[in-house]
């Protein structure tokens, strides 16, 4: 794990930063830009980070919040993204998957939906998906989300804390993640980072956060990830509010995936293993979900070329066999991932797949389609591909295909390079 500072508008940002230790030249993409909670910092995404070795993986201490400045304004929603967005461009993370969890998750969406070009999916661990005011009065949510904020004499008391809050959850790998949340207190002994003016600035702007506006502007997958417990004496309302509002999201996004995990608010801490494999699931949807995106790009720009000659396989086809030989491709991805073990067509009578013979009919049968209703296919294909991947086994083999046999992990990321060279084919084809 590495660490540095980017600087906005006069504040230094704090980040974490985790790269695969050994490259196989085939770093995956999209990377994952993560968003703590309020109170928290960046390191609470450490259990995750180490559990999604292939990708790079930047973590914002976002302002007030771990080493990150704290000055007295800046924390309109607003300028939380423009944060996180500025990070993004400056470190060169291109579409990162977006994550936020608690309040970091009211960042993640208004950044998902207002920066497409910075987002390539969303995920929501625990974070709003509807207004607080339809739940409770700003009076109430100010007394539930505002207690005295705690003075410890030492680490060792506050570590303590945390682990009487955790339970079984708690390691002594937490020990640095409860240090970082910590500063000297005016009169002596540790307190947190976020001064309680400040705290009040983020809660007003929680409270009057619609995020039910937004889920529809993503221009990727999205995953609600979210706990199954609540706080004790939590009001049946707010319980019952709390997963109908998720499925208004679902009546919204139809492709939404959403996981419940068998956790408290802290899932990220608590139930890391089953984030980071639903995270990574999320993220190869993300990329399939971008080369849509890229195609409907070249189908909207370009004015012609569709009939220029491309590489293709066999190098007969011209530029839009291509878009349909990837747009068949794609769709064709959900089945292949879902596919279960060929009774009876195992050994030395089974049929080898034949690849060149599939993918010229799946191009003959697309001719009279537009480039726009090819991207378009490509699309809805990627939508199935993530409901496909939440439901499988990534280290289970491919049972059909030119990579049967594969593990699922493995066989997405060349699907993904496959897909990625005919892209880079089109557009050269089109210049």
């Amino acid at each position: 794990m590495d660490e540095g500072w980017v600087e906005r508008g006069g504040a230094r940002l704090h980040y974490l930063e985790w790269r695969p230790a050994e490259p196989d030249g085939h770093l995956h993409e999209p990377s994952l830009f993560l968003l703590h909670g309020l109170s928290s910092n960046a390191r609470v995404w450490a259990r995750v980070a180490r559990l999604v070795p292939a990708r790079r993986i930047v973590a914002l201490d976002q302002r007030s919040h771990g080493p990150s400045d704290r000055p007295d304004t800046g924390y309109a929603l607003e300028e939380l993204v423009a944060d996180a967005a500025h990070a993004i461009r400056e470190l060169g993370l291109g579409r990162p998957l977006v994550a936020g969890h608690s309040w970091g998750a009211a960042t993640a969406v208004s950044l998902a939906a207002t920066h497409p070009e910075l987002a390539s999916g969303l995920v929501v661990v625990d974070g709003p998906t509807s207004s607080f005011s339809r739940f409770m009065t700003w009076e109430q949510a100010a007394e539930r989300m505002q207690p005295p904020l705690p003075v410890y004499p030492s680490l060792g008391k506050a570590t303590a804390a945390q682990a009487a809050d955790l339970g079984e959850a708690w390691g002594d790998d937490l020990v640095d993640f409860v240090s970082a949340g910590l500063v000297e207190a005016p009169g002596g002994g540790l307190t947190p980072t976020l001064t309680a003016p400040v705290r009040l600035q983020i809660l007003r702007e929680l409270y009057d956060f619609q995020p039910e506006l937004l889920f529809a502007s993503v221009e990727g997958p999205i995953l609600l990830a979210m706990a199954g417990r609540v706080w004790a004496g939590a009001p049946a309302e707010f319980v019952e509010g709390r997963r109908r509002s998720v499925g208004e999201v679902q009546e919204l996004r139809p492709d939404a995936q959403v996981r419940w995990y068998e956790s408290h608010h802290d899932v990220p801490l608590i139930r890391p293993a089953e984030l980071a494999l639903d995270m990574d699931r999320t993220a190869v949807a993300a990329a399939f979900w971008s080369l849509a995106r890229e195609a409907a790009g070249l189908a909207a720009s370009s004015r012609g070329g569709w009939s220029r000659p491309a590489q293709g396989e066999g190098g007969e086809w011209d530029a839009k066999d291509v878009l349909g030989h990837v747009s068949s491709t794609q769709a064709a991805m959900a089945a292949v991932i879902a596919a279960p073990p060929q009774a009876g067509n195992e050994g030395a009578g089974a049929v080898a797949f034949d690849s060149s013979r599939w993918n010229a009919s799946q191009v003959r049968r697309r001719k009279e389609r537009t480039p726009a209703e090819l991207a378009e296919e490509m699309r809805r294909g990627s939508e199935q591909v993530q409901a496909a991947l939440m439901a499988a086994d990534m280290d289970a083999p491919i049972r059909i295909g030119p990579y049967e046999g594969e593990p699922l992990n493995a066989a997405m990321e060349a699907m993904l390079r496959h897909q990625r060279g005919h892209l880079a084919e089109l557009r050269d084809a089109l210049r």
